[in-house]
């Protein structure tokens, strides 16, 4: 017993290491931005818009599993689109960044593994996104940022009738993302922690005023009714 508990004392304290080394890597380097129509400037977001995880490794026993699950929220647009990157502990980038469109009520499954992984590929899971490198040990952290140009625009239709597919807010971190290190040898491993996702740190709701008609879009105008809300997320480092 108290070996294992030696070995959960340590284990928490590397963990809270990654955290420390890695969260400066992991972050673009811009303040976070209240701002609805903040977005992409050269491929960067602010730290709100982006969703990370400290600590992920494959190596030839190991791998690492990712899911990114749209629980269909009042608010979130019925697709949202997601790019996670494995950055290794040197800074570069494992592989290709990968990018998908979440369903609502569906999941994406992610997977981070050795190349050439004779069980887990696209092969024999075809529904998976891959990122494959080296069969070396490696680590690092985990960085999902939006498709979306303008995460906090809302993309709309017609308006006020049913908006149709796709209409809502296609701000990643309002997606749940969980995971897991895998050891293959004996079917066991350890849980993924994610920064900055619809379970983690919030900001206040903003409220705001659009224009009525076809194509909505925000604007400084304050019409009767023709207010919205988003309850943004997202890490909020200064």
């Amino acid at each position: 017993m108290k070996i294992m508990q030696l070995k959960r004392y340590v284990f928490s304290i590397l963990v809270t290491a990654f955290l420390v080394i890695f969260t400066g890597n992991a972050f673009a380097a811009k303040n976070p931005s209240r701002n609805i129509v903040d977005g992409k400037v050269d491929d960067t977001f602010a730290n709100n818009f982006i969703v990370t995880s400290p600590y992920w490794q494959v190596d030839s026993g190991s791998y690492t599993f990712i899911a990114v699950s749209h629980s269909s929220l009042s608010g979130m647009a019925s697709q949202i689109g997601v790019k996670i990157n494995a950055i290794t502990s040197a800074g570069a980038a494992y592989d290709t960044a990968e990018s998908f469109t979440v369903t609502a009520g569906s999941t994406q499954r992610v997977f981070i593994v050795p190349t050439n992984h004779a069980t887990v590929n696209s092969t024999t899971i075809t529904s998976g996104a891959f990122l494959a490198g080296t069969t070396d040990f490696t680590y690092g952290h985990i960085r999902a940022t939006p498709v979306a140009t303008h995460p906090w625009q809302k993309h709309a239709g017609g308006y006020p009738t049913a908006i149709g597919h796709g209409a809502g807010f296609r701000d990643s971190t309002t997606l749940t993302y969980w995971g897991s290190v895998i050891i293959e040898a004996n079917t066991t491993g350890f849980a993924m922690e994610f920064v900055g996702d619809m379970n983690d740190s919030t900001t206040p709701a903003v409220t705001f005023r659009f224009n009525a008609g076809q194509g909505a879009t925000h604007t400084a105008q304050t019409k009767s009714g023709d207010c919205d809300r988003i309850n943004s997320s997202g890490v909020n480092l200064q």
